[in-house]
């Protein structure tokens, strides 16, 4: 009985400590991100402001020489989320489909993995578009 005991107590101090720290989201408040371009994208510049609600409530993009501002019905469909990453990338496009496209994926997750992904592409004719990722 008293081997138990001392097992119980064994692995209940260890099985403590183990879990003594973790890890915690720093989300996002506003960002920016600025590029020099690469090929023909030009430079680009993203700002953005997410609420204490986890609502992102303000985007805008510089890109392809021109300035684009995420409307309310846009900004409506990224999911509250707390955001602490961010991808930027750019594809040249065919002028067929949009042209050149300007693609930022804002991210929740922690080392373990990624939570969320949220996709917003802008066209250089104007067009922006936002979708959640699997």
């Amino acid at each position: 009985m008293r081997k138990v005991w001392f097992f119980i107590i064994f692995f209940g101090f260890f099985s403590l400590s183990v879990f003594a720290s973790q890890e915690g989201a720093l989300k996002l408040s506003s960002f920016v991100l600025e590029s020099k371009g690469i090929g023909e994208s030009g430079p680009v510049l993203v700002n953005g402001i997410v609420a204490e609600s986890n609502n992102v409530t303000s985007l805008s993009i510089k890109a392809f020489g021109k300035d684009y501002e995420v409307v309310n019905d846009e900004l409506a469909k990224i999911p509250k989320a707390f955001y602490n990453g961010i991808q930027l990338s750019y594809e040249k496009g065919y002028q067929s489909l949009n042209g050149r496209q300007i693609y930022i994926i804002l991210q929740s997750g922690f080392i373990s993995g990624v939570n969320k992904r949220v996709l917003i592409s802008v066209s250089e004719n104007g067009d922006i578009s936002v979708r959640e990722l699997k």
